[in-house]
């Protein structure tokens, strides 16, 4: 039985959103994308609101786990995606772990 890919709620366009498209297809992550349009205050919404209580983008969906910071869904996808071959987190090295977080 195939995974149901996670959710991130938000347009592409947006450096948030970006940040964590970006991590998910780093670590070949199945997704979808689930446009939120701000001209008609989608993001301001109840049912995003459930989401997101700050009625910001982006938005993630795993499963029955939400997340709406952009850095800790990055740190999230990293984490669960994690390659042996691939240390994004750049643990090991404070400095560069430190660089990751800014």
């Amino acid at each position: 039985r195939k995974m149901a890919p996670v959710k991130v709620f938000g347009p592409a366009a947006f450096a948030n959103v970006a940040r964590v498209l970006v991590c998910l297809e780093e670590v070949g992550a199945d997704y979808e994308v689930v446009d939120i349009d701000f001209m008609a205050l989608e993001h301001k919404s109840p049912e995003h609101l459930t989401r997101n209580p700050f009625g910001q983008i982006p938005a993630f969906q795993d499963g029955d786990l939400i997340l709406f910071e952009s850095r800790a869904i990055s740190k999230y996808v990293i984490h669960k995606y994690k390659m042996n071959e691939a240390n994004l987190m750049r643990e090991g090295n404070l400095k560069e772990a430190t660089m990751v977080d800014i």
